[in-house]
């Protein structure tokens, strides 16, 4: 059947309507015809795929990727990369005003939207390589993937030297282009180590044991330097991690900070030079060990990493915070560590998030206590439907607790 597609929805899909019945197609914009075929129905919406465009919206494009049409990622490369953030500036305004004001959100784009992503991860299966087709387990086999490091890519032909049939594969790079390479899999791993040096691999890393090199490399975001282990969280885009860690220290304020989800210490590193003491909280051992060695190689001196998790630890700051950053797992912060928040009453907390409907449940709970003055929408997954929000939230007059 024929579809003309309307709008799209919180999830980069197309929106058109069936006897009266929403439906959603995925891979399409406002404005193209398309001929569909239904894939799931129930009382209350369709879905369905596109079989042919039959006449292409005007803003449509062509997408760079050769694997757009299946591969579950970058859902809005037939959209032009302002078009596409036009998009995500608009999604991120309606899911926040539901719940409170906010000032007209300053958007800060990719400098380098192609080859930006410095981690990829990829499955094995039968010997092939590649990503989920979406929402699926189906494999589609890949060559390269146009918005990861050339580095990375590069790489990927190695894999198939290494006697992998069935698997998991992550692939991390830092500003050198040197590689991290982690497996999870069954298979007996063959190393092919003549090849390593002119590829630059610093390790790799079967079923958590280091089988080759290291587990962690040295990666520079700015002017800061990081250690990195392999099962560490770190931002897959440099560039606007930079931008990031500049907005961190505009707004970090007051005395003593607290830094909680902190990863290998990025941010709390970033806030220290503006901070007199900053509290650190991961619950990555591997990530704890990389923050205390990146405290040293940054000379900050003021920071105290703490092992756990953060609804466990956080009920031990005895001293009076005024900054809280947070940068919680996509399904935001918990309610013990929400009441926390509300009971510490910093005069600022810099909550920053990829899933702006987790996080428009938190800031529900929080407004009542501060006022959204600053929202920023970084372009950390350019092509994605996803952004990363900055929301800078200070206390309401009146309102500073005194721990």
């Amino acid at each position: 059947m024929n579809a003309v597609i309307e709008k799209l929805d919180g999830l980069g899909n197309g929106i058109c309507y069936i006897n009266d019945k929403i439906c959603f197609v995925p891979k399409c914009i406002p404005g193209d015809e398309v001929e569909i075929k239904i894939t799931y129905e129930n009382k209350d919406y369709l879905k369905a795929q596109i079989i042919r465009v039959i006449k292409p919206a005007k803003e449509r494009i062509e997408p760079f990727c050769p694997y757009f049409n299946l591969c579950g990622g970058c859902s809005l490369q037939m959209l032009s990369y302002d078009k596409g953030l036009e998009y995500k500036k608009e999604r991120v305004k309606n899911i926040l005003q539901r719940v409170i004001e906010f000032p007209e959100p300053e958007v800060i784009v990719n400098p380098q939207d192609r080859n930006y992503r410095n981690k990829i991860e990829l499955k094995i299966q039968n010997k092939a390589i590649g990503f989920y087709e979406r929402k699926t387990h189906n494999l589609i086999p890949i060559h390269k993937c146009p918005i990861t490091k050339d580095c990375i890519n590069d790489f990927i032909p190695e894999l198939k030297l290494m006697n992998l049939t069935n698997g998991d594969v992550m692939i991390r790079a830092n500003f050198n282009d040197e590689l991290l390479i982690s497996i999870t899999t069954s298979d007996e791993v063959k190393l092919n180590e003549e090849n390593y040096p002119k590829r630059k691999v610093v390790g790799i890393i079967v079923n958590g044991k280091t089988i080759y090199g290291e587990n962690h490399f040295i990666d520079k975001i700015g002017n800061y330097f990081f250690d990195v282990s392999y099962d560490s969280f770190f931002q897959v885009n440099s560039y606007i991690n930079e931008k990031l860690f500049n907005l961190i220290t505009e707004n970090t304020l007051g005395d003593t900070l607290l830094d909680l989800y902190s990863g290998v210490g990025t941010l709390g590193i970033v806030a220290s030079k503006t901070a007199q003491k900053v509290y650190s909280i991961e619950c990555v051992p591997n990530a704890v060990l990389n923050g205390i060695k990146n405290a040293k190689m940054n000379t900050c001196n003021n920071i105290n990493f703490i092992l756990g998790n953060v609804e466990d630890k956080i009920k031990f700051i005895e001293d009076k915070v005024d900054t809280v950053i947070v940068d919680p797992p996509r399904k935001g912060l918990d309610d013990f560590t929400l009441n926390k928040l509300l009971e510490f009453k910093p005069k600022k907390i810099i909550y920053i998030s990829c899933e702006t409907e987790s996080l428009a449940n938190n800031l529900k709970v929080l407004k009542d206590l501060y006022k959204l003055d600053k929202l920023y929408i970084l372009d950390m997954f350019s092509y994605s439907y996803l952004a990363e929000c900055v929301c800078i939230l200070n206390i309401k007059d009146g309102r500073c607790g005194n721990n």
